[in-house]
């Protein structure tokens, strides 16, 4: 009896969803999700504030400037933890989702080292793990190529100094020779066709060479005709991400050996 007791406390902390990497399949709009506060302030949607992208099934990559300072599209005078609202897998922004699409924030990590807030990069753990679902980003394994076609999203605004767009926004972007970044670890970034104004997207936005997210959105070059956006590499930061993570994995795992070393106890004094 006390065996089977021991085998089923085992399973109920094993059984639980493991933190682990996703892949992501292709599908680059499944990785982005909408960052926004707590409650709405007249209709769903509309306390959208910054976009971010999945990085494993309980951590989400967006700018640090989305979390550490005041961005000027920021309807709320604060976003502390509690008030930080993650939701995933949503193409339109004024929808509302299920509610298992919906996270709250347990924890906040922000890059100590960089140019400035926005050059930062902030890591937000959600309060639970995504279930069932492949569409994490990579990490990028070299440096981005300046002759390569990427892809970047978030919902962004309209037109210039106009609306947020309700539908998620894509354009083709290329490293242009005729913006210069404003920090040593940031790529700059113009529209490869042309149209659309990189200076609509959202701060945190992710910008995606093949299958590997190689920055985040964190400064618009303002221009009513032209624009431009600054992305924080990612292969620069790729220290502060893994070191992130792999503490969030140490954790867990000291957490685990502590419950099967309680466990163990508690069957040798019952025996």
């Amino acid at each position: 009896m006390q065996c089977f007791l021991l085998l089923m406390l085992l399973t109920m902390v094993f059984g639980q969803p493991m933190e682990r990497t996703l892949y992501l399949t292709g599908k680059h709009h499944r990785n982005v999700v909408s960052i926004r506060t707590r409650k709405h302030i007249r209709n769903w949607g509309d306390n959208h504030f910054c976009a971010g992208s999945i990085l494993s099934a309980r951590w989400v990559l967006t700018s640090g400037c989305c979390v550490s300072t005041l961005p000027a599209s920021t309807p709320s005078k604060v976003s502390t933890r509690k008030n930080l609202r993650v939701v995933l897998f949503t193409r339109r922004r004024l929808k509302r989702p299920a509610d298992k699409n919906i996270f709250g924030v347990e924890q906040v990590v922000l890059d100590k080292v960089g140019d400035g807030d926005c050059s930062k990069l902030a890591l937000l753990k959600l309060e639970r793990p995504i279930i069932g679902q492949k569409f994490a980003m990579k990490l990028p394994t070299q440096k981005m190529n300046t002759t390569w076609l990427c892809r970047t999203l978030g919902w962004g605004r309209i037109y210039f100094n106009g609306p947020y767009s309700n539908d998620l926004l894509l354009l083709t972007t290329q490293e242009s020779p005729d913006c210069k970044a404003h920090c040593g670890g940031c790529l700059c970034m113009g529209s490869y066709t042309g149209r659309g104004n990189m200076c609509q997207l959202d701060l945190g936005s992710p910008l995606f060479c093949g299958d590997f997210v190689y920055g985040v959105a964190r400064q618009a070059h303002n221009s009513e005709e032209e624009g431009f956006m600054e992305y924080t590499s990612t292969f620069h930061k790729l220290k502060f991400i893994e070191r992130t993570l792999n503490s969030a994995r140490s954790q867990r795992k000291y957490t685990e050996f502590f419950i099967i070393i309680t466990l163990i106890l508690n069957w040798v004094l019952m025996a």
